[in-house]
C-alpha cells in the first residue's frame, strides 16, 4: 500500500546537523520535495507518505532530528493509488457479479418432489455452479426437461430476482379415475396419428417399433400374444404408448391480461384467527398440540404477485407462449408434455391478440380396443 500512496506528510528538520545532505541523498533516491521553507531553526518540506521510510533510514545515517507529521490521517477516501483501485473494483465487482446466477432454489410442495426437481436440475441442466447469464438455457428449455423427466408436472415457474433464480414445480391436479373393469380383454390401438416416442407396457406383445409413424385405429400392442409356432394366447394389452403429434391451436386473448404469479414464501407464527380469511395460500402447517393449536399456529404461506400487463410483440416468447402452453396442458391428459412451439401468426388489434400456434405434443395415444373372437 505504502508503494502508492501520496497523501502528504510535512517533515522538519533542526538546522544543526547535515541537512543539505539529507536533501541531496533524498533527490538521489527521486523523492520529490514540496513546499522547501529554510526557517531560523529548521528546515520543512513535504514529501509522499511512501517516501517516510527513506527519511527515517537517512535520518539514522546521518543523525538528524526529524519530525514527521501526517497531514491527511482523517480522510476516509485518502488520495492514493490502492483507493483508486477500491473504488473501481467497488464498481466493476456488482457489475460483473450481476451477470452471473449464483443461487438456484427449488421450492416445492413435499420434500420428495424438491429432491427430484434438484437432481435434475444439477444432472441435466448442470445449474449447481454460478452461470453465465448470457449463457443460461431459456425458461422454456428448463422448463421442458424437468417436465419430461418428472411428468406428473402442469406446470413449472422460474421466478428471476437480480443474480437469483427460483423454481417452483407445480403438481397436476388428482383426479379420480375409477377404472372400468371388465370382464373382456383389450388391443391397444393409436387413439390419433403420431410418431412413437417410448412404452410403458405391462402387457401384451409390441407391433410398432419407436421412431415409427402410425395412423388412428392401428394396433400398437396386441393382447394376444405368439407361445409357439401355430398357439397363441389372448392376455390383455395393458400399459401407455406415447407419441409425438402436432396440434394446431387458434387463440384470442384480451390485449390487457391480468395474471398472477408466484413471489416469496415465508414462516408465520402466531395467534389463530378462525374468523379471518387467509390473505395469503398456506401450503405448510406444523402440527402442534391439541391444548395449544386451538390459539397458536405456525404456517408456511406462499405470496402472489396479481399484475396487469398490456402485451407487445416484443413479448410474444416470454408471455404469449407460455400462457397458450399452459392453457393447453390443461386440455391435454396428465402426463402429457409439450415439446415445441411454433407460431404461424399473432395480430394485434386495439383490445384484443389473435393467432395460432403449432405445438408438438408428445402424449399417451394408446385405447383398449376389445379382442374378438376372430383374434
Amino acid at each position: 500500500m505504502k508503494l502508492y500512496d501520496s497523501r502528504p506528510v510535512e517533515i522538519r528538520v533542526s538546522r544543526s546537523g547535515n541537512v543539505h545532505e539529507l536533501i541531496r541523498r533524498l533527490q538521489q533516491n527521486r523523492v520529490k520535495l514540496r513546499e522547501i521553507e529554510f526557517l531560523e531553526d529548521e528546515v520543512k518540506f513535504e514529501i509522499s507518505r511512501k517516501d517516510v521510510t527513506i527519511v527515517r533510514s537517512l535520518r539514522k545515517k546521518l543523525n538528524l532530528k526529524v519530525k514527521i507529521r501526517y497531514l491527511q490521517q482523517s480522510r476516509i477516501f485518502q488520495k492514493t493509488g490502492w483507493t483508486i483501485i477500491g473504488i473501481i473494483l467497488l464498481i466493476f465487482i456488482p457489475i460483473i457479479c450481476s451477470q452471473f446466477i449464483w443461487k438456484v432454489e427449488v421450492e416445492a410442495s413435499t420434500p420428495e418432489l424438491k429432491a427430484k426437481v434438484e437432481k435434475i436440475i444439477d444432472e441435466k441442466l448442470q445449474l449447481d455452479n454460478p452461470v453465465l447469464k448470457r449463457k443460461l438455457v431459456s425458461d422454456f428449455e428448463i422448463r421442458q426437461t424437468i417436465m419430461e423427466e418428472i411428468r406428473d408436472l402442469s406446470w413449472v415457474h422460474i421466478i428471476k430476482k437480480g443474480s437469483s433464480m427460483t423454481i417452483v414445480p407445480q403438481l397436476a391436479p388428482i383426479t379420480e379415475n375409477k377404472e372400468k373393469k371388465s370382464d373382456g380383454l383389450y388391443h391397444l390401438v393409436a387413439s390419433k396419428s403420431g410418431v412413437i416416442t417410448h412404452f410403458n407396457i405391462t402387457s401384451g406383445e409390441r407391433r410398432v417399433m419407436p421412431n415409427m409413424t402410425v395412423y388412428k385405429g392401428d394396433v400398437l400392442v396386441s393382447g394376444v400374444i405368439t407361445v409357439g409356432e401355430d398357439e397363441y394366447m389372448a392376455v390383455g394389452a395393458q400399459g401407455e404408448v406415447y407419441a409425438d403429434y402436432w396440434l394446431e391451436t387458434s387463440f384470442e386473448i384480451p390485449r390487457k391480461v391480468k395474471y398472477i404469479s408466484a413471489a416469496d414464501s415465508k414462516w408465520i407464527f402466531g395467534l389463530k384467527n378462525s374468523d379471518e380469511k387467509e390473505k395469503e395460500l398456506s401450503f405448510q402447517k406444523i402440527k402442534l398440540p391439541n391444548w395449544i393449536s386451538n390459539y397458536i399456529e405456525i404456517k408456511k404461506t406462499q405470496n402472489y404477485i396479481t399484475t396487469v400487463q398490456e402485451l407487445s410483440e416484443d413479448q410474444i416468447d416470454s408471455f404469449i407462449l407460455p400462457l397458450l402452453h399452459e392453457k393447453i396442458l390443461k386440455s391435454l391428459p396428465p402426463k402429457t408434455i409439450i415439446k415445441k412451439e411454433n407460431i404461424l401468426h399473432v395480430t394485434f388489434d386495439d383490445d384484443k391478440v389473435k393467432g395460432k400456434v403449432l405445438f408438438l405434443v408428445n402424449e399417451n395415444i394408446a385405447k383398449e380396443y376389445p379382442i374378438s373372437q376372430g383374434d
